[in-house]
């Protein structure tokens, strides 16, 4: 019975439900990938193009589990490349190819991610692996998509189109267990090829970032100058459940002690202020929460403050430096009226600002508008994903504990089961050193439970990593709802009003009634304000594309560079010198048992 096979887990949806009641809601699971509404704002997303895992209609897409005729008998008799191809990936000759090996091999056809994202989503969703039918219909829908790359991938499309289907267009891979492969063509070379700086297709030198824009040039290397704050949960509660948190910062003198309402207080403000800058959201609220949503909500109020006292025009605000600075804020808001007027009033542009506006700006903004609900499904995602490496990695440092009490507990038993122990009352030679043995690797066992309990650290900042790009793209998100709502002004109305007053004067004045001349005077007074108010509207206008164009070229652009770079360094030097340290667990236990006796 020992060597009866195991089935293969996969996951079903009986299985996938079970996670959801238990309190995960897993958004790989689902046909949407996550839900309409991002995990820390109550706006409602854009309208997002249909997702990966279904079609314009909403249902999901059919699988390959019921092809029609002419897709069954092109898989059952393919061209001889698909079949090279298979044999190739499939070393060990199981009758299946792994998705990491299938991933690569699509990676070669340099069709986008996106599309390959859809070709394993058709044919391998919820699997490890694809046998050959299920392979060769992944590299049909590879020669779909390179026939026609602005068509839907689907099978539907693939039914229609098989009479005329050409050989997919993909670098042939080596076999998988060889060390070196030429970079020509192996799909397991997947390092990113970066130009040489400097070396441009027309043979000048690097342009300057963003064009010689000088706010950028000054903000270029802002990541060495960031100001660190640290939101902790005070255990004391005010009241019966008011929760209260302590706020520290390594640029500031003091501790602080902040309510979620001042928290609120002061994104009310700045935004009423700012409305036409990058304001990351608040984390919600919740009656009744639990611990795990107490520690998500201090997580999420960290990312917030972080982003606010970084981002290069609010950290000099009045109201953020009051929050972060007064001890005592609660009463100095009860004392205090804050000025709530918008940027725009106070502010004035000159004219080598206003200079450095793109004229096509617009175009600058669609462009990353349409691509924006896909970069925070995809950050949505690899949240997740990271989410459930960390519960492996979690999983794995309790089971190699138990392992480790488990071998602990036979090295104790082992002399009592001996037929020469038991009757002398004294433990041979061989149950000794066996059992000294087992020791030494329930020690190894240990050593490696406690290494995978400290990894979980560079998961858990990882994730946070991952969710702070993902609230800058939900934060140029809230900012175009808010331009759409807000950029809106009645130049156009006013206009039409002073042509309205101009015909009444000169009216009045042909009729020269008694006091005409008083009539007149103050029909011109309403001119003149009216113009006043065009004019103050007109520089709003130019002063809307200057935030706009700042926060895409100066904020937007150089953070997502730099959070995408640091926090990858940062996990794959975590990764990194895990792997060392469990590696040395490794030898170090192999070296204490080279004297453990085995006759």
């Amino acid at each position: 019975m020992f060597n009866t096979p195991r089935t293969g887990s996969s996951l079903t949806s009986s299985s996938l439900l079970t996670q959801s009641q238990g309190g995960f809601a897993d958004p790989l699971a689902t046909s949407g990938g996550f839900g309409e509404v991002d995990p820390w704002s109550g706006n409602q997303s854009p309208v997002r193009s249909p997702s990966p895992r279904s079609g314009a209609s909403g249902e999901p897409e059919p699988t390959a589990a019921a092809p029609s005729p002419s897709r069954d008998a092109y898989l059952n008799d393919p061209p001889s490349l698909y079949i090279s191809l298979f044999r190739a990936l499939e070393p060990n000759h199981l009758g299946e190819v792994s998705l990491p090996a299938v991933q690569r091999l699509l990676l070669t056809s340099k069709l986008p991610a996106s599309t390959i994202e859809r070709i394993l989503d058709v044919t391998a969703h919820n699997k490890v692996g694809l046998d050959r039918q299920t392979f060769f219909l992944a590299l049909a829908l590879v020669a779909q998509a390179q026939t026609d790359p602005g068509a839907d991938v689907s099978l539907e499309a693939l039914d229609k189109a098989l009479d005329t289907l050409p050989l997919p267009q993909l670098s042939r891979p080596g076999p998988v267990h060889q060390s070196s492969v030429s970079s020509a063509f192996s799909p397991w070379d997947t390092a990113p090829r970066y130009a040489v700086p400097g070396a441009q297709a027309n043979g000048g030198g690097e342009e300057p970032l963003n064009g010689g824009n000088a706010e950028a040039e000054a903000e270029r290397g802002f990541w060495r100058r960031l100001e660190t704050v640290d939101v902790q949960i005070i255990p004391e509660k005010e009241g019966w459940f008011l929760q209260k948190y302590r706020v520290v910062s390594d640029k500031r003198p003091e501790p602080l002690s902040r309510r979620y309402s001042d928290f609120v207080w002061l994104l009310t403000t700045l935004t009423q202020r700012y409305p036409f800058r990058l304001l990351p959201a608040l984390p919600p609220k919740r009656i009744s929460p639990d611990a795990s949503f107490l520690e998500q909500r201090r997580k999420g109020l960290r990312r917030f403050l972080n982003a606010l006292v970084n981002h290069p025009v609010i950290r000099d605000d009045g109201a953020l430096n009051v929050f972060m600075t007064e001890p005592h804020f609660e009463a100095w808001r009860k004392r205090m009226k804050v000025s709530t007027e918008e940027e725009s009033v106070s502010k004035r542009l000159n004219p080598a600002q206003e200079m450095v506006i793109p004229s096509d700006l617009e175009e600058k903004l669609d462009r990353l508008r349409t691509r924006l609900p896909a970069l925070i499904a995809s950050y949505q995602k690899m949240v997740t994903l990271a989410e459930r490496e960390l519960h492996r990695l979690q999983v794995a440092a309790a089971e190699s504990s138990r392992f480790a009490l488990s071998l602990q507990t036979v090295a104790d038993d082992l002399p009592a089961s001996c037929y020469r122990c038991v009757p002398t009352g004294q433990s041979c030679d061989l149950c000794t050193a066996v059992g000294r043995g087992l020791g030494e690797v329930g020690n190894g066992w240990s050593s490696l439970a406690a290494q995978r309990d400290r990894d979980t650290a560079t998961i858990v900042a990882a994730i946070e990593a991952l969710k702070s790009q993902r609230d800058m793209y939900g934060a140029f998100r809230d900012l175009f709802h808010r331009h759409a709502r807000l950029s809106r002004d009645s130049v156009d109305s006013l206009r039409k009003r002073i042509e309205a007053l101009q015909a009444k004067i000169e009216k009045t004045r042909q009729a020269q009634k008694p006091g005409y001349e008083a009539e007149v005077e103050k029909l011109v007074i309403a001119i003149d304000q009216d113009n006043t108010a065009i004019d103050n509207l007109l520089h709003r206008r130019v002063f809307i594309r200057a935030c706009m164009w700042h926060e895409l070229s100066v904020v937007f652009h150089s953070r997502q560079a730099a959070a995408a770079t640091l926090g990858w360094r940062a996990w794959a030097g975590g990764e990194h010198e895990a792997a060392a340290a469990e590696t040395r667990v490794w030898e170090r236990l192999i070296e204490d048992l080279e004297w453990m006796p085995t006759d």
